[in-house]
Formats: structure tokens, sequence, C-alpha cells
């Protein structure tokens, strides 16, 4: 499945976040969603998330796809493993952007993986408006309604001559889930290469995310390795205010590429 071009994109990441704030109502006080962590349970908490994080997230995974070198993906097979997935807000600043900078690779497949009924649902959902309602989508996209400990090598069917993109995106610093059981899986179902991208907010927990890196560092050769804590600053829905302000965006970042064989 083919990235719209930037001239086909209908509907952006903006739109999807500015449209949740807007639903959402925010009123001062409110419920954060335990700072973002719990596991969604109804359509309402759905939308607010969006509303609270989904700037957040934006600006520190475009930071990070930015120093990804995604040009290099033109024309390729590609697959995208969405971990820990939530609504797919990673996928989908992913897609948005390739879409800004007009890169086509073919995506075989979008795994998305998340505990949370109706975040994977609505993960669908807005995959979908951002390919255009295009109805092979479906065919393409896999849903796996799990916890992370409890994935296995049959929920993650691949092929062995594409690019994993592996998405961590403000998961791998959530304590409750086996670092070491997640590197056995990967590299018990994904041969060949894989680009894994983690982004986690700077709350003092970033070492989970080097505890992770550190487990392919000492079995496999690593390559284009780096990592950055340098904060960014972007326009964000500030629900204290109930407005748009620029706010400083904390980030802890890791990413890498690893062949496995």
């Amino acid at each position: 499945m083919k990235i719209p071009s930037p001239e086909e994109a209908q509907i952006r990441f903006s739109s999807i976040y500015n449209a949740s704030v807007t639903e959402a109502q925010i009123r001062v006080p409110f419920d954060n969603l335990d700072n973002g962590t719990r596991v969604l349970s109804d359509e309402s908490e759905c939308i607010r998330y969006i509303a609270l994080y989904g700037g957040h997230h934006f600006y520190k995974l475009y930071a990070a796809y930015a120093s990804t070198e995604f040009e290099n993906i033109e024309g390729t097979d590609i697959e995208i493993i969405d971990w820990g997935c939530g609504q797919a807000l990673a996928t989908c600043v992913l897609i948005d952007y390739l879409i800004e900078n007009d890169i086509h690779p073919n995506v075989l497949s979008i795994t998305l993986i998340e505990p949370s009924t109706i975040s994977l649902q609505r993960g669908l959902s807005l995959v979908r408006q951002l390919f255009q309602n295009d109805a092979s989508i479906d065919s393409v996209v896999r849903l796996v309604n799990k916890y992370l400990d409890d994935v296995n090598p049959a929920d993650l069917a691949s092929q062995p001559d594409s690019i994993k993109i592996h998405l961590f995106s403000n998961i791998l610093d959530v304590e409750g889930f086996d670092l070491e059981r997640l590197y056995q899986l990967m590299v018990n179902s994904f041969q060949g290469l894989n680009r894994i991208i983690c982004t986690s907010p700077d709350n003092g927990r970033q070492q989970r995310l080097e505890r992770f890196y550190n487990l392919f560092l000492q079995s496999h050769q690593v390559t284009r390795a780096s990592s950055s804590s340098e904060e960014i600053y972007g326009e964000v829905f500030y629900a204290a205010t109930g407005r748009y302000e620029e706010r400083r965006i904390g980030r802890c970042e890791r990413q890498f590429t690893v062949n496995l064989t």
C-alpha cells in the first residue's frame, strides 16, 4: 500500500488533534488519565487523551522521524509495528511525516498492539482516515488486542526481506512489563533489517530505554544508533488555560538499527 502524496492527502494529524481538542471540551479541573498511562475504557477518554497529549506526541515523534533518514525507504517494502500503540498516534504521525516529505514506501503491513479494545479500534479508524479510507487498508492492518507480556510470535507475521519499523512511543518507560521478554520476542519474530524508534517523556524512567537498547547491543551488531534528551518547543493545547500555547516538550529518545538473523 502506498502513502498518499501531499496533494492527495485529505486528512492530516493536525486536523485529528484539533478536532479532539474541540470535542473534548476540557475544563479545569479535569481527569488527566493517570498522566496518560491509563488503559482507556471508553470513547470520551480516547478523545480526551488526544486533546491532552496528542500535540506532545506529535512534536516528539516528528523530531525523531526527522533524524531517521526515512528518505532511504522510498519505494522499498516496509512493515510498521506500533507497540503499546494506544490510538496508533505514533503510526499516524509517521504516516503524516511521510506524506509531508513526499516519501512513498510500499507498506506491507501495520501491526497495532494495544490492550484497550476501544483505543485499538479508534487507532484503526485514524489510520484509515490518513489513508483516505482506502478499502484495502483493512488487509494491511493487523490488530493485536493484548498486553505486551501476552504477545507471542504467532501474532507477529513478518517478511524477512522488508524493513521493519518498530515504534515505541511513551511505552518503554512504563513499568509493569518485561523488557527481556519483549527483546526475545522481537529477536524470534523479526528476521532482517529492523529500525527501532523509542520516545518517552523526561519523567525519570528513561533508564528503561537504555536497558532495552543494551539488550540488543550486547548480542547483535547495532548501527545508526542515536539518542537525544534535547527539549523541543511546540504549540499544543494547554488544559490549564484552555488555549493553544507554545510550550516546552521534554523528551527522551533512543533509536537504532539492528539486523536480526
